[in-house]
């Protein structure tokens, strides 16, 4: 046994807890170490809070979290996207109970202070009861720190110190890019619905099973059979076994960041994106859809964005690129996490190609879908496992002793199902708790 391991140790040695191949039972369930999450993850680095499209108007507003943190993320009347810490300046009330809506302003159920959609502080009732102990200009709501976005994409942190966005988000751009790259116009929206759920598990199994290909075969063993018994050609071919899965390499890009390429797979199988469409969508939109993406990209391009496809990537520490949607998580405690998925559709797009991808996303990760069912059950069932607390360590070494090279992009790349993106997000994890990152 190695020192300071029990929960409950006053003493956190994260060089301890966080081996090159291995990394301890107790960063999942212990309380200390959660709330030193919260300061030095959540409240520090830049996290994923929504997309400017979900407040597309004036006055549209959508509330959020950051770690324990409730937000506004707003556009005010004067067309800038602001977020503000959910909050009373009076009484530290929460401000706006609703999810979403549009609204010139905001008024506390508690005393009656309202707030312009800008920020600043409108009416407080029986205002000269205050004299001249009340300065206006000190009680607008709280913006958070930092806010940045790249194409749409909103990032915020509650440190007003650290680096910037586009220096942390590196290589990972790349896959922003790809995932929008699908639309006609370069642009995607996420205003059409977001599922939330709450899961028993620590917001760490989220972001560890979301650059995984390992478990495909296990975990989403009946959908792949379902594909290859039932679906189109472009189905089959991707419930064709492990073989196929191999072609799958593991991405290191920096600062916590990891994809899970497709792209080698794709290739093997000359999958094309709008192959997957065949049977789905009518062919005239199909027609219509590669005719414009030639028209925005040029026949080079267009051809290259449909032979790649979306990316599949994790922004550490919260948001998962993945095909058709967005996911995100939001920590509630060690052993809960909210976990939020909205369907992206590509503006510019026929809308009967939009309508597929809803359906494609509802089949998939909807309430009663084939996969997400499949995520839920092992993260609750791997947590427990993990909560009995018998001193264990979790192995990460798979892939260690493969093949490792840097791409033309600049990223570390292992093949054959490695663990690589497990090990960099935890290396990564280590870097920002101790210091060493921010």
């Amino acid at each position: 046994m190695v020192a300071n391991l029990s929960a409950g140790s006053s003493s956190i040695d994260y060089d301890e807890l966080v081996k090159e191949d291995r990394i301890h039972s107790r960063l999942y369930y212990d309380e200390a170490i959660f709330q030193q999450e919260l300061e030095q993850v959540w409240y520090r680095q830049w996290v994923f809070i929504g997309h400017d499209s979900e407040v597309p108007n004036r006055g549209d507003y959508r509330t959020g979290m950051i770690g324990r943190q409730p937000i506004i993320i707003c556009r005010g009347d004067d067309d800038k996207v602001r977020v503000f810490m959910n909050r009373c300046r009076h009484r530290g009330m929460t401000l706006c109970q609703l999810k979403k809506g549009n609204s010139g302003g905001f008024v506390c159920p508690y005393h009656g202070w309202t707030y312009k959609n800008t920020g600043e502080v409108n009416k407080i009732p029986l205002e000269e009861t205050y004299g001249t102990q009340l300065d206006r200009n000190s009680v607008n709501l709280i913006e958070v720190a930092r806010l940045d976005s790249y194409r749409g994409f909103l990032f915020a942190s509650l440190s007003a110190e650290g680096r910037p966005l586009m220096e942390n988000l590196g290589l990972a751009k790349d896959n922003i890019d790809r995932f929008c790259a699908m639309s006609p116009t370069g642009e995607i929206t996420l205003n059409h619905g977001v599922y939330r759920m709450k899961i028993r598990a620590n917001w760490k199994m989220w972001i560890e099973n979301s650059a995984d290909g390992y478990h495909v075969m296990s975990t989403h063993g009946s959908n792949m059979y379902l594909n290859a018994m039932f679906g189109d050609e472009q189905d089959k071919k991707k419930g064709g076994g492990a073989g196929l899965f191999n072609e799958l390499t593991a991405r290191d890009l920096g600062n916590g960041h990891a994809e899970l390429d497709m792209r080698p797979m794709r290739r093997k199988i000359g999958m094309m994106a709008t192959g997957e469409w065949d049977g789905k969508v009518d062919e005239q939109a199909v027609a219509d859809y590669k005719q414009s993406m030639v028209d925005f990209y040029g026949k080079e391009k267009a051809e290259q964005i449909l032979i790649d496809g979306p990316a599949h990537a994790i922004v550490f520490p919260n948001l998962f690129i993945i095909l058709q949607e967005l996911r995100w998580s939001v920590p509630v405690s060690p052993d809960e996490t909210y976990i939020y998925y909205a369907p992206a559709l590509l503006k510019g797009a026929p809308d009967e190609i939009n309508t597929m991808r809803l359906r494609e996303d509802e089949g998939a990760y909807g309430p009663a879908g084939f996969q997400l069912s499949d995520d839920i059950e092992v993260w609750q069932r791997n947590y427990s496992g993990l909560d009995a607390r018998m001193n264990e360590w979790i192995l990460m070494s798979r892939g260690m002793g493969n093949d490792r090279w840097v791409d033309d992009e600049g990223a570390t790349v292992e093949g054959h199902l490695s663990e690589l993106n497990q090990r960099t997000q935890w290396a990564h994890y280590k870097d920002v708790m101790t210091g060493k990152y921010s």
